[in-house]
């Protein structure tokens, strides 16, 4: 057994880029959550820690805080010689200690890979919710729908008001900080918008590769939740997925939002099976409240 006496806790840096592209592709377990950005986006954020067994990096975790001062799990890298379950151990209570220092609220990490939820459990996390999957196969027409608005394009003039009505329509560990969001918009593939009056009132971002299309992200202005368009942005997403030849739609939801289930199982949108838990760690001055979910 390699001795942890000698394993040393680093911050990384912006210049540690090439460390951490090392890491990864020699990692055996390897967590990443990382939405529309790229692992090294995260690099120079707070807490983000390299573990060194001398001058060797061996795992690294980082945690950064989002909108709300809460915080995901989002990459947890252990090469091969390495016991995960001992460097989870060796370098998870600095990175919430980092997370208390700087006001974090709760903690959260998507469960993606198997052996990642026991090292979860045993510092105290507790599953709150999962994020499950639904698909619609795209071989007839859907129906049309009324739209109490207009959907066209999105342009890059409508940016600020999506990332406004973003943080309106999420909160939690579910809302998006600005950078991911602008970094989402260049990746879409397909994203539209409702206006109504020139006021946005819903927004969908869609990525797609050869096996498909996926709706990445949807929002409706809360003042408009249940009006009727999030049905017609997701209907018109469908036309434009068949008529551009994907043969399906996919997208994920919280396991609790029965407002997205009826939507997309009245859209003819069937469950695929797939489940991820999503953990949390409140902290101690935070025991006892709990986010707001849409």
């Amino acid at each position: 057994m390699i001795p942890s006496d000698r394993w040393v806790i680093h911050s990384a840096t912006t210049s540690d880029s090439e460390t951490l592209s090392k890491l990864l592709d020699e990692a055996k377990y390897l967590h990443q959550h990382l939405d529309w950005l790229d692992s090294s986006a995260f690099l120079g954020q707070d807490p983000f820690l390299f573990v060194y067994d001398g001058s060797e990096p061996i795992a690294c975790l980082a945690s950064p805080l989002n909108l709300e001062k809460n915080a995901w799990i989002r990459v947890f890298a252990v090469t091969v010689k390495y016991n995960p379950e001992r460097i989870w151990n060796h370098v998870f209570d600095a990175v919430f200690k980092r997370l208390e220092e700087n006001g974090c609220k709760r903690v959260a990490a998507l469960v993606i890979s198997p052996w990642f939820e026991p090292l979860l459990l045993h510092a105290g996390f507790e599953e709150i919710n999962a994020v499950i999957f639904f698909e619609w196969l795209a071989t007839s027409q859907p129906k049309p729908v009324s739209a109490p608005g207009t959907i066209r394009g999105m342009r890059s003039s409508d940016i600020e008001a999506i990332i406004d009505l973003d943080h309106r329509a999420f909160s939690g560990i579910w809302s998006n900080p600005r950078e991911e969001l602008l970094e989402a918009f260049k990746q879409a593939t397909l994203c539209t918008v409702l206006e109504k009056d020139q006021r946005l009132l819903g927004y969908q971002i869609s990525t797609a590769s050869t096996w498909g299309a996926h709706l990445a992200r949807l929002a409706v202005d809360p003042e408009w939740q249940g009006k009727g368009v999030g049905n017609a942005i997701v209907t018109d997403l469908m036309r434009q997925v068949r008529k551009r030849g994907y043969y399906r739609l996919t997208v994920n939801t919280q396991e609790d939002n029965t407002r997205s289930h009826r939507l997309y199982r009245r859209l003819g949108f069937m469950t695929t099976g797939d489940r991820y838990p999503v953990l949390e760690r409140q902290l101690e001055a935070n025991r006892g409240s709990k986010d707001t979910l849409r």
